[in-house]
């Protein structure tokens, strides 16, 4: 019993440690809302990132092995499809949080449309 708890806490001890740092932190949300013509609830919902800095390798020395390693894993937003994504995901459970916050969309919403810029994700949709 005792080494099945020391496996399963040895276990859990690696998968916390291993856990990163997210690629990206985000700036700011903001959510607009209107009615539209035919009296139906919109809305646009921005999230935008911090900058990232660019990482460059000094052109005057030789590239370490690490260095390369570094700069291969290196991404940003602007450049990165995995992060994009990742950010829309975290796009729509911000928004999920501030229609709650906002009492809005209470019988539910639907997104119609997804537009990015360099560094923020807009979401945009109506309420059901």
């Amino acid at each position: 019993m005792s080494r099945l708890f020391l496996l399963l806490l040895s276990t859990f001890l690696v998968a916390c440690s291993s856990v990163s740092k997210p690629d990206f932190e985000v700036e700011k949300q903001t959510l607009h809302k209107r009615q539209n013509a035919q009296g139906k609830s919109e809305f646009a919902f921005i999230v935008t990132v911090k900058p990232t800095p660019q990482m460059e390798l000094a052109k005057n020395k030789p590239i370490t092995k690490k260095q390369l390693e570094k700069f291969s894993e290196f991404k940003r937003v602007e450049e990165s499809p995995e992060l994009k994504l990742a950010l829309e995901d975290k796009a729509v459970s911000l928004l999920q949080q501030a229609l709650k916050d906002e009492a809005y969309c209470l019988a539910g919403y639907n997104i119609d449309n997804v537009y990015w810029r360099q560094r923020s994700v807009q979401l945009r949709g109506h309420c059901l």
